[in-house]
């Protein structure tokens, strides 16, 4: 089980890219350490020869071996995934909360044509880093993450509109990037609302799934129309709210694994809001 886990964790670009340098770093020194080994006239005379042995017959084969798992990692990852589906232990470990968010994702979520694999690799972290944070209070948590989340998606998607239309009118890619970072917030949130399946959220599950297509309007039509969705009646902290956006945003931006800006976001997403003045969206 542990091997299967180790290659399905290859299905994430990151974490292929990492094994990636990491196998060039310990080449590397391994190259090192035997030039350093033999160390004689001949030897050093022969370091080429050296670099040829580990390049082609120790990375190459490697290296192989690591982009051929990969190929069989998603396929695996979605199978165990399925597999640890009824296990309610499942959220207790980083590798249940993870497996349990890969297979809701694969079947809750369709990220808009704008989002890229980066978009649905921070809304998966997202979403494993509230689990473990929860994972030792009451089931309930998931879903009053869920519903601070929501909550900030109400009023972001209702003034993106608008913001699309005026500020990034002319800036194509700054639009992309808010969209995006959109995205990936309403896909994370969709996870925490199906970790509880008993829980209600039919609204909910509809306005994010409008929500998510909303994205590809904002990011492919020249006139974008203003949000016109399935309204959720919450009562926004409106300082709470915009915290949350930024928060996300930086996490969003942060290079993998981006762990301060994590935390910094899921803290404040399990935090009650602060005293403030609360509208109604």
């Amino acid at each position: 089980m542990s091997v299967r886990l180790f290659i399905s964790r290859l299905a994430s670009a990151q974490t292929r890219a990492s094994a990636a340098r990491g196998l060039a770093l310990l080449c590397g020194l391994g190259f090192l350490l035997t030039v350093v080994g033999i160390a004689s006239r001949d030897a050093l005379d022969r370091w080429f020869f050296v670099l040829l042995v580990w390049a082609l017959f120790v990375y190459a084969p490697l290296r192989i071996a690591l982009e051929a798992a990969g190929t069989l990692a998603p396929a695996l990852r979605r199978r165990l995934a399925a597999d640890a589906a009824g296990d309610a232990r499942r959220l207790t470990t980083h590798e249940g909360a993870a497996l349990a968010v890969d297979h809701l994702l694969e079947r809750e979520v369709v990220m808009p044509r704008i989002a890229t694999p980066v978009q649905r690799e921070k809304a998966r972290d997202g979403a494993v880093a509230v689990l473990l944070a929860v994972r030792t209070s009451e089931a309930g948590l998931p879903a009053a993450a869920a519903g601070a989340a929501l909550s900030c998606l109400d009023r972001w998607v209702a003034d993106i509109g608008l913001w699309a239309q005026h500020e990034a009118g002319q800036n194509i890619q700054l639009r992309w990037h808010e969209v995006r970072a959109l995205a990936a917030l309403a896909a994370m949130t969709k996870v925490l609302l199906a970790v509880n399946a008993t829980s209600p959220g039919g609204g909910q599950a509809e306005f994010l799934d409008a929500c998510l297509d909303y994205c590809d309007d904002l990011a492919l039509d020249v006139e974008v129309r203003p949000w016109d969705g399935p309204a959720l009646d919450l009562r926004v902290n409106a300082a709470h709210a915009g915290a949350l956006r930024e928060a996300w945003k930086t996490f969003a931006d942060t290079g993998a694994p981006a762990l301060e800006a994590r935390k910094g976001f899921t803290d404040l997403l399990l935090a009650s809001p602060p005293p403030g003045p609360t509208t109604a969206s």
